[in-house]
């Protein structure tokens, strides 16, 4: 009586030892298998283009937007004329132009003379690149607070997506979001 208890125990201790490692060896297909699952999830609306595999891009694409950026609040048109390709495309709330060089700084001394005072308070940035190498952008968030030609002071919320090519600003596509005056 012994002799079966004892082999029991021993085919019982022989099966809970090769179930944990059938688990341990299950676990990791498991896993794979649930992010592969959750990556194709449903999407409640189809990419108008492929995606693009981004990853993190070039810091140096993000110094370069700043500083277009920074030419542009401090009235510097060489600099930020520096920081454009040979063409750029500008979308803004109401304007969608594709303009030159020399048209794209006579567009932005003009629209630099209505204000006064620019102060940007950056919040964030990202820059990322296509796993194709081909598209690269710059994203900035940050909160821009200027003064009118009457003195008067205003702030918004901005995301500038910058396109890149070769260090270059070649598209610039603003958003802008007005913060309400307190009362």
């Amino acid at each position: 009586m012994k002799q079966i208890l004892l082999a029991t125990c021993v085919a019982f201790v022989f099966a809970g030892c090769n179930d944990s490692k059938k688990e341990e060896t299950k676990a990791p297909e498991t896993a794979a298998a649930t992010a592969t699952a959750e990556t194709k999830a449903p999407l409640a609306y189809e990419l108008q283009r492929p995606y693009k595999n981004w990853e993190i891009g070039s810091h140096q694409n993000v110094a370069n937007a700043m500083a277009a950026l920074k030419a542009f609040t401090d009235k510097d048109f060489t600099a930020l004329g520096a920081g454009i390709g040979d063409s750029l495309e500008v979308t803004f709330d109401d304007l969608n132009e594709k303009m030159t060089k020399d048209s794209a700084i006579k567009f932005f001394t003009k629209v630099r003379g209505t204000y006064g005072d620019i102060k940007i308070i950056m919040y964030d940035y990202v820059p990322v690149i296509s796993a194709d190498k081909n598209d690269e952008w710059v994203t900035m968030w940050y909160k821009q607070v200027w003064q009118d030609s009457k003195g008067k002071w205003d702030s918004a919320n901005v995301i500038d997506d910058v396109k890149m090519k070769n260090g270059k600003m070649i598209q610039l596509d603003e958003k802008m979001q007005r913060i309400a005056a307190k009362k």
